[in-house]
């Protein structure tokens, strides 16, 4: 019932921070974020895009443990809708390395709880 009560709380810590930190967002120059992230360019951007798909997928496994496989296959999609979806506005396109790197945060996120997951929650 604890787990329940913090699920709201995980998914708007989640879509502030995801929201926040992708580079297309107006909020992305927030003044907490640190200097090399706020100085704009292809590596900010990469950073934020990976941090952002990172936080969203961690926080999703720290929410719902025990689909964590599905989270990580439900955010991977997202990672490449959103992406694929840029096509449609006319000063946007799909960049393949913008998919890899959301995808490495994914990655990033599963493989830490895969190493650090409860022992109860192993085969």
């Amino acid at each position: 019932m604890g787990k329940l009560r913090s699920l709201p709380f995980f998914c708007l810590v989640a879509l502030i921070l995801f929201f926040a930190l992708r580079p297309s967002s107006n909020l992305a120059e927030i003044s907490w974020l640190p200097d090399w992230l706020q100085t704009g360019g292809d590596s900010a951007d990469s950073w934020r895009n990976f941090g952002a798909f990172f936080l969203l997928t961690a926080s999703g496994i720290l929410a719902f443990p025990r689909y964590w496989r599905l989270i990580l296959v439900v955010v991977s999609l997202l990672v490449i809708g959103l992406e694929a979806g840029q096509n449609l506005t006319p000063d946007r396109w799909l960049e393949i390395s913008d998919i890899l790197e959301g995808l490495a945060g994914v990655g990033l996120a599963g493989f830490l709880y895969y190493l650090f997951r409860p022992k109860s929650d192993m085969p």
